[in-house]
């Protein structure tokens, strides 16, 4: 679905990463694709879950940057809401400290060779690939830009 056609779904701060997944989606254009409509209370969202509207729910976890002072994003999962459809893709990232990027390489036994497989624009292709097969009306992403600390 192309980016416009989706709505995202937020109640106190918005996700930086969803807005770039959002912002990144290849653009398609289907003059039958019509926006979802916007979900600005909880009422709205009741309904919207006991309608027919297909929700991606995103779940992000972090990593602390020490060269910015911010923190980057160590983990992306999405499934899709009353289905098994899901994914989960941990995220080697260059800005990672050296230790963070061991501990890393451990955790998951790879050899540094092998780390192009979580890379963000890797693992976006492939989250591009799914929102394309699974084509949500709605992104949810709970309040992340407090976790992201933004």
């Amino acid at each position: 679905m192309p980016k416009d056609g989706m709505s995202v779904v937020h109640f106190s701060s918005f996700a930086p990463v969803t807005e770039m997944i959002l912002q990144s989606l290849p653009a398609v254009k289907d003059k039958e694709d019509q926006k979802a409509p916007a979900i600005k209370n909880f009422d709205q969202l009741r309904q919207r879950l006991n309608s027919h509207a297909r929700f991606l729910i995103l779940d992000l976890e972090f990593f602390q940057d020490q060269q910015k002072h911010r923190n980057g994003v160590a983990q992306i999962a999405g499934k899709m809401f009353e289905t098994q459809n899901s994914f989960n893709y941990y995220l080697y990232a260059q800005n990672m400290s050296a230790e963070r990027q061991l501990a890393f390489l451990r955790q998951y036994d790879l050899r540094l060779s092998e780390v192009n497989g979580y890379e963000v624009r890797q693992i976006f292709n492939r989250i591009f690939h799914f929102i394309a097969v699974e084509r949500p009306d709605y992104i949810v992403s709970w309040d992340n830009g407090t976790d992201l600390l933004v």
